[in-house]
């Protein structure tokens, strides 16, 4: 199961209909939704396949199985604050934020084997 079919079982399950009604009723604006594509195409499909990566099993692993590259975490970091400065994005804001943190702390702990690939 997904995180976002285990999210749409429990909202179902728990919450009622106004609640839901409103975190879905959030005034997202398109040209948010633009701007995140945007970024995300800049990426290009290599460094798009990493975020994926770091998605699905998180950053250490993703490293450490050669998916994801040191040199693609800035890009990626990037694109996570573009996803993360955004409020109206709901949780995928929070797990943008989660995520850099993530990255954060595995280029800090990380530093002398970080700083042999730049």
């Amino acid at each position: 199961m997904t995180a976002h079919e285990l999210k749409v079982l429990t909202l179902t399950s728990s919450t009622p209909n106004n609640e839901k009604d409103d975190e879905y009723s959030i005034p997202l604006c398109l040209d948010d939704l633009i701007n995140v594509c945007k970024e995300y195409t800049k990426l290009g499909w290599q460094v798009q396949s990493q975020v994926e990566n770091i998605l699905e099993v998180g950053v250490e692993e993703s490293i450490k199985s050669g998916v994801v590259q040191h040199v693609a975490l800035s890009h990626i970091k990037s694109f996570l604050l573009s996803i993360n400065k955004n409020p109206y994005f709901g949780d995928a804001s929070s797990q943008a934020d989660d995520c850099i943190k993530l990255i954060q702390r595995y280029e800090e702990t990380n530093k002398i084997n970080i700083n042999l690939f730049n």
